[in-house]
């Protein structure tokens, strides 16, 4: 596994990399999809998925283990050189800030500018994140799609920052929710996935959290 997202090529001074937080409990293939939209318009040179122990504003969500899912999106994206885990907020302090656990890949890769991706819904939310106005000065932020999450085009006007919204992305229509409770359920969604040969193992996973 890269060691806190450096990818294994190494260090490349002047890189552009994309982060792309998210639980991804579990990752699946809309989350691929979009993850490799980005490298191949050039709108990045990297993309780096920071696994997140818990997000501040999902509070009494019960992930999957944080091991767990750091395996399965490592098996994901295996043999993709554009695209990496980095799990550097299992070792951060919380909570888990968005600024704070940027500012710490800053600090480990000084020469790579970082990006942050996130969806409509989010961009809706931004003005709820922990120092927010910090944030935008201080990343260019991707925004994509989300059904039934129209961007806000006045909230928009209103933030200051580099804001870039990907309207050709591809949008993300399955959560990884309808995964899980498909899986929970008896219906075999494994096409859906990121790495549909765990599939009997993510539903192993999930039972036992569900008897938990």
């Amino acid at each position: 596994m890269p060691s806190l997202g450096t990818t294994s090529r190494g260090e490349q001074a002047g890189r552009h990399v994309c982060l792309y937080f998210g639980s991804f409990n579990p990752l699946h293939r809309a989350h691929l999809q979009l993850a490799r939209y980005m490298v191949e318009r050039a709108l990045c040179d990297e993309l780096w998925f920071v696994l997140s122990p818990l997000n501040p504003l999902k509070e009494g969500l019960r992930p999957l283990p944080f091991a767990w899912r750091a395996h399965y999106l490592q098996q994901s994206i295996a043999g993709d050189d554009r695209l990496s885990l980095c799990p550097i907020e299992e070792l951060l302090p919380e909570p888990h800030y968005t600024i704070r656990t940027i500012r710490a890949l800053k600090m480990l890769h000084p020469t790579t500018s970082f990006y942050l991706l996130v969806g409509g819904d989010n961009l809706g939310l931004i003005t709820k994140w922990y120092a927010y106005e910090r944030l935008l000065r201080e990343v260019r932020l991707y925004v994509y799609p989300r059904p039934d999450y129209p961007i806000d085009e006045e909230l928009l006007r209103g933030l200051s920052g580099d804001i870039y919204i990907c309207r050709d992305a591809p949008g993300i229509q399955l959560a990884a929710t309808d995964i899980r409770r498909a899986a929970l359920e008896g219906v075999d969604l494994r096409e859906e996935t990121a790495c549909p040969e765990l599939w009997e193992e993510l539903v192993a996973q999930l039972r036992e959290l569900d008897t938990n």
